[in-house]
């Protein structure tokens, strides 16, 4: 039987051990990832929807709204993700997952799990 100050205490790790990821996804200065975008050309640009293979992980479906995304994971499950912090149009998250979209990569983390890296 697990009590309730374990799955808490579960949960606050989680959170711990995300927060970083997040703050240091906020640190590029919004003007650097404007110039960053106009530089890789349109090929980085992310589509409205996307499926992206993650090999014997199955696929994983990606709908595009630049300031939130509509996730569906390889097992089915959907989750909707902000923007992490809300000025990315490439990070999005919110325990227990965390999404990084980034030319025709996807990198998915969520606790508990080993990260998944997809391509389109």
């Amino acid at each position: 039987m697990v009590s309730k100050p374990k799955k808490t205490n579960r949960l606050l790790r989680t959170l711990l051990l995300c927060a970083p990821a997040f703050l240091a996804a906020s640190c590029v200065p919004a003007d650097k990832a404007t110039s960053a975008n106009v530089t890789a050309g349109s090929s980085t640009a992310q589509p409205r929807l996307a499926t992206y293979n993650c090999g014997e992980g199955g696929s994983l479906t990606v709908e595009n709204f630049r300031s939130s995304v509509h996730l569906t994971e390889p097992d089915g499950t959907s989750v909707d993700l902000p923007a992490a912090p809300p000025t990315q149009q490439s990070r999005f998250g919110e325990a227990p997952y965390a999404l990084v979209l980034e030319g025709n990569e996807a990198l998915l983390m969520k606790s508990g799990n080993e990260p998944l890296t997809c391509r389109r």
